[in-house]
C-alpha cells in the first residue's frame, strides 16, 4: 500500500524543481544599444515551469534582429532555449547557477556564445553573452507604460 501511495505521488509531482526567475518578468529596453537602434526584451511567466522571452531590435520602423527564448526544465534540469529569427531549431543552454536574482547557463559546444548570464541589479536587468568571442553586455531598464 505504501508503495502505491509513493508511486501515485511521484506521478503527480512534475519533473524538475520549480525555479524562480520572476526577477526577469516585464518589458525591458536596452540602454547601451548602438546609435539608431532600439532593442527590447519581454519576459512572461507561463506557469511555474515555463518562462517565455521575446527580444527584438528596431532600426527605424524595421525589425532587424529577433529571438525567442524559453526557460524550462529538460529531464529535471533547467535550460534556456534560444531560437533566432529565421531558425527552426533552438540552441539549448544548461543552467549551471541560479539564486533567485541571477542565473548563468552554458553550452560549451555552441560557437558563440558559450555562456549567458542574467542578473537583476536594482531596477535594471543586466545580461552578458561570452565565450567563443568578445563578451557583449546588455543593460536593460524597465519600459515605462
Amino acid at each position: 500500500m505504501k508503495l502505491l501511495v509513493l508511486l501515485s505521488f511521484a506521478v503527480l509531482v512534475p519533473c524538475g524543481q520549480a525555479e524562480n526567475f520572476d526577477f526577469m518578468i516585464g518589458e525591458w529596453e536596452r540602454t547601451n544599444e548602438g546609435a539608431g537602434k532600439r532593442t527590447f526584451e519581454t519576459w512572461v511567466k507561463q506557469n511555474d515551469f515555463t518562462y517565455l522571452g521575446h527580444s527584438y531590435t528596431l532600426q527605424g520602423a524595421d525589425t532587424v534582429w529577433q529571438e525567442h527564448t524559453m526557460l524550462s526544465p529538460i529531464a529535471g534540469v533547467w535550460h534556456l532555449k534560444v531560437r533566432l529569427m529565421g531558425e527552426t531549431q533552438s540552441t539549448d543552454f544548461k543552467i549551471t547557477q541560479s539564486d533567485g536574482g541571477s542565473f548563468t547557463c552554458e553550452n560549451p559546444q555552441n560557437e558563440f556564445p558559450k555562456t549567458i548570464r542574467y542578473q537583476r541589479a536594482g531596477a535594471e536587468l543586466h545580461a552578458e553573452i561570452s565565450g567563443g568571442g568578445d563578451p557583449v553586455a546588455f543593460l536593460f531598464a524597465p519600459v515605462d507604460k
